[in-house]
């Protein structure tokens, strides 16, 4: 019995060896994931800056004043002046 006893000790030490190595794989393998976690989450922030930047910046060159001004400066295109209309009223069609 006690060859038997000896080899069913050794099976259950390779069994804790084993998963002793599984269990600090595991916590490398979960320490990895939350850094890549928060590695994505301050990418995803920087996104969003550079999102909100642009979307400023396209309403502000689009804005009828930067259209106007482009207009102008690039393309040399002036605004008219109004014309004033003056009405003479006679005083036979009273």
């Amino acid at each position: 019995m006690s060859k038997l006893n000896n080899i069913i000790l050794l099976f259950l030490l390779f069994v804790v060896c084993f998963i002793s190595l599984e269990q600090i794989k595991l916590s490398f393998e979960i320490s990895r994931l939350h850094s890549n976690q928060e590695n994505l989450r301050k990418e995803y922030e920087d996104f969003k800056d550079t999102n909100l930047k642009l979307i400023t910046q396209f309403n502000t060159n689009n804005s009828p004043a930067s259209i106007e001004k482009s207009a102008k400066e690039e393309l040399g295109m002036i605004k008219k002046k109004a014309k004033k209309i003056y009405i003479k009223y006679s005083d036979e069609e009273n």
